[in-house]
């Protein structure tokens, strides 16, 4: 059954452009694992949003997530530190549609 990543961003504004870079970088790496379906990345449109960025992405379920998790997490952590970025993960199924 299909999982829901919604992955939430708080960045420092004086970091959103090189971190949207390196978003837009590592994508590609992302959406090559095994069991990734789509995905799209937001950003707030009002200013001085605590969560600025969200990462929205389908995967088959939540095993091939955790794999792809286990390849990426550790050099993921080293950049979004030292760009001062914290992530908040969390997997989500569809409850209804309406």
């Amino acid at each position: 059954m299909p999982v829901t990543l919604m992955n939430v961003f708080s960045v420092p504004i004086a970091q959103e452009e090189e971190f949207v870079k390196w978003w837009a970088d590592i994508k590609d790496h992302i959406t090559k694992q095994p069991g990734f379906i789509s995905g799209t990345f937001h950003n707030s449109i009002k200013p001085n949003s605590k969560f600025n960025y969200i990462n929205v992405a389908i995967w088959e379920n939540e095993e091939v997530y955790w794999k792809a998790y286990e390849k990426s997490v550790t050099p993921m952590k080293a950049k979004l530190g030292e760009l001062g970025v914290e992530m908040t993960p969390a997997l989500y199924r569809v409850a209804f549609e309406y």
